[in-house]
């Protein structure tokens, strides 16, 4: 598809921004089922969305926006900000889910 803002060329592919949203409508689909999330699920799916963030964050179409300019290049300090608070959010359950193993483990 050819983009008009760019002199025609083409657009970078946006799937894996869509594969993202899909996975958060996931998870906000598992919260409206009334069913609490154990910590571990929640782990599980903050995982999830890590490694998609990173592989976005890696990839080439993705760094060829920010050094072509075509976005802010602020764009990818925004991005490598969302990966560190995430894994420090991923750090705080890893102690929960740590503790509840080791008591179930000792039952």
């Amino acid at each position: 598809m050819q983009c008009k803002e760019t002199g025609g060329q083409e657009d970078p592919p946006v799937w894996q921004g869509a594969k993202l949203n899909y996975q958060f409508i996931e998870i906000e689909q598992h919260n409206s089922l009334d069913k609490s999330m154990e910590p571990i699920e929640i782990l599980n799916q903050f995982n999830s969305c890590y490694l998609k963030i990173q592989a976005i964050a890696q990839d080439e179409n993705w760094l060829l926006l920010i050094a072509d300019k075509k976005i802010d290049p602020e764009a990818a300090t925004h991005l490598g900000d969302v990966l560190h608070y995430l894994a420090e959010a991923m750090g705080c359950l890893e102690e929960i889910v740590e503790v509840k193993f080791n008591q179930e483990s000792k039952s």
